[in-house]
């Protein structure tokens, strides 16, 4: 199946571990050889006042990209910003064990 950015982003994405709809995709983490999609990114939650950093959601978590939504596993509270997750998972791809190809 093939997919472009522009079908991704107006897909709205939902956690299967808790329910919660996260957004649609901001960004897509692509590896710097532009083969591997490391991962998706959609934003961050929004409180008064607090300014948030996207979250990032690595290829592997994504568990079903359907006609309107992406069901994506994760736990929240084991997240970290998108630039320190994109580059662990660039690292891994690098050595080759990167993600599966969009």
């Amino acid at each position: 199946m093939e997919l472009s950015y522009t079908d991704l982003r107006t897909k709205e994405v939902i956690n299967l571990r808790n329910g919660a709809r996260m957004g649609k995709i901001i960004d897509m983490i692509i590896d710097s050889n532009g083969k591997n999609v490391l991962g998706l990114v959609v934003p961050g939650i929004h409180k008064l006042f607090k300014a948030t950093e996207d979250i990032f959601i690595p290829w592997c978590n994504i568990e079903k990209i359907g006609d309107d939504v992406i069901l994506v596993t994760l736990d929240i509270n084991s997240l970290t910003n998108v630039t320190k997750s994109a580059e662990m998972h660039l690292e891994g791809a690098v050595e080759g064990e990167g993600e599966d190809y969009l």
